[in-house]
């Protein structure tokens, strides 16, 4: 009878960490983080690649 009821609590923390206990700790974390220095002249090189056969013609 012990093993159940430390069951049903340990999924009812569960439960309520999921919905209640972890979104509130990431609004905690994002209220007293500070966002850092950008680089906004930084250009990353970006490719695209489409994975076709004889399409070239379509392609270009």
């Amino acid at each position: 009878m012990i093993l159940i009821l430390i069951l049903l609590y340990f999924l009812s923390f569960l439960l309520i960490w999921q919905f209640v206990g972890y979104p509130l700790l990431m609004g905690i974390i994002a209220l007293t983080s500070k966002p850092g220095n950008k680089e906004y002249a930084f250009q990353p090189f970006v490719a695209i690649l489409v994975p076709t056969y004889n399409e070239k013609k379509v392609i270009e």
